[in-house]
């Protein structure tokens, strides 16, 4: 109980968690027996995507009010969506991974249909030899944006509930779990011999049906900080996987980019041990350090350059490399005839980087510095700084962009966020974004 009680208090933060509390109403932990995915002489090798934002089919069509969804979905590619998806079980079933991790943001906004959808991929996923583990993210449980588009009209559709979630993907990742948190989505799985990972349930949201947006910042709850004390009395763990990042990925300010209890939850992991983190929730492709601590995020499955982490755990360590997922190769061998799809990548990175210029023109009016001779200029800076740094690549030097006009009129004109962005998103010297090794010695401190 003191050890309880020390991890416990750890996890208090004020206007948080309460300063008394009780874990009385936890429950026994209680841990299964789950044959390993690989024995004890292989590497386990994992994919990792998160923030897919699937849409269903069935729940749009060539209508106007999806088209208006489609151009402020922030560079997402809705319209062809499930044609990632399918690329996705296409590619996996040759590259053959041993483990899928979904880390939150499964759907657009939490429809019941599209999580249906994502169910039969991902039974596809595993038929293929690929064992698949979700956890959800901001926009899954009980989003009061669900939506359906009917020609002119925006509709509600069925949202889903925590129950649907652990029905729904009962087989994906809970039928792995050595153990479960009877007060979250979370859960623990050991995929291979030694290696436990967290799988953690970081969202608010409501336990009956709303209609508010889904909520944007993430925390760990008290009961699920109680669970996590009972599991590491009984056991550890290697890896972390939740929605949200723990650590700072740049120097924004602003809220819901990490659990709001970041600052008391990273260092009951370090006592634990546990150093390196993975997580979605930003959309962009970034590693971060903080002393022994590694968080890697994946970009966002699907925004360009729909991105893929492949993590291969040797006895030597930890691999992390950045992979973009073969649309026009599926599209090629599936004999798909859409221009679109054929020639992905240019599709997915023009319709990214429209969405960054219309940023920089909109953020020109509302700094009140707008002028024609600057849009050109400004509007095609920021589109390229907003593939660059979504993807990861802002970690080597540009002088395009270093020198880019767009950049010295932004540097004179803005006061505002279009010039704290561009500073902050031009270089990012902390590390290599798309790779990341971590030593066996390392892991287990």
């Amino acid at each position: 109980m003191i050890k309880k009680l020390a991890i416990l208090s750890a996890l208090i933060i004020s206007g948080g968690f309460l300063y008394r509390f009780t874990v009385a109403g936890t429950t026994e932990t209680e841990f299964r027996n789950i044959d390993p995915l690989v024995s004890e002489s292989e590497d386990l090798k994992i994919w990792m995507v998160t923030d897919i934002h699937y849409i269903s089919p069935e729940l749009h069509d060539v209508g106007s009010a999806f088209a208006q969804m489609k151009a402020s979905a922030a560079g997402k590619d809705l319209a062809h969506i499930d044609s990632v998806m399918q690329a996705l079980v296409w590619e996996a079933a040759i590259e053959k991974p041993d483990l899928l991790i979904v880390s939150g943001d499964l759907t657009f906004n939490g429809e019941y249909q599209s999580m249906v959808d994502l169910a039969a991929y991902f039974e596809q996923v595993e038929a293929n030899g690929t064992q698949v583990s979700v956890i959800p993210g901001n926009h899954d449980i009980h989003s009061g944006w669900a939506r359906k588009f009917e020609g002119p009209e925006m509709k509600p559709t069925k949202q889903v509930s925590p129950d649907d979630f652990r029905e729904l993907f009962a087989d994906f990742g809970f039928d792995l779990a050595i153990n479960q948190d009877p007060n979250s989505l979370s859960y623990a799985i050991e995929p291979a011999t030694g290696y436990p990972i967290l799988m953690m349930d970081t969202n608010i949201y409501t336990d009956t049906e709303n209609t508010s947006s889904p909520t944007v910042e993430g925390k760990i709850k008290m009961e699920t900080a109680a669970w996590l004390s009972d599991y590491f009395q009984v056991h550890n763990a290697k890896m972390w996987v939740g929605h949200h990042p723990l650590l700072s990925h740049n120097d924004s300010k602003r809220t819901g980019h990490t659990l709001v209890n970041a600052d008391e939850i990273n260092p009951l992991l370090k006592k634990q041990g546990i150093t390196a983190l993975f997580a979605g929730h930003i959309h962009a492709q970034n590693i971060s350090s903080d002393a022994d601590t590694r968080e890697v995020i994946t970009g966002a499955l699907s925004i360009f350059p729909n991105s893929v982490g492949e993590i291969t755990i040797s006895p030597e360590g930890l691999n992390y490399s950045h992979r973009e997922l073969a649309v026009e190769e599926w599209a090629q061998a599936t004999n798909q005839t859409d221009p679109d799809l054929l020639d992905y990548k240019q599709t997915a990175y023009d319709i990214f980087y429209e969405d960054g210029a219309t940023l920089g023109l909109r953020q020109m009016f509302e700094e009140q510095w707008y002028e024609e001779t600057y849009e050109e200029d400004v509007m095609d800076f920021v589109g390229r700084l907003n593939v660059r740094y979504f993807s990861g690549q802002d970690f080597e030097t540009d002088e395009t962009l270093e020198t880019h006009p767009g950049y010295k009129i932004i540097q004179e004109n803005s006061d505002g966020f279009l010039k704290r962005y561009s500073t902050r998103s031009l270089q990012d010297i902390d590390l290599d974004d798309r790779n990341l090794f971590i030593p066996n010695d390392f892991l287990v401190k």
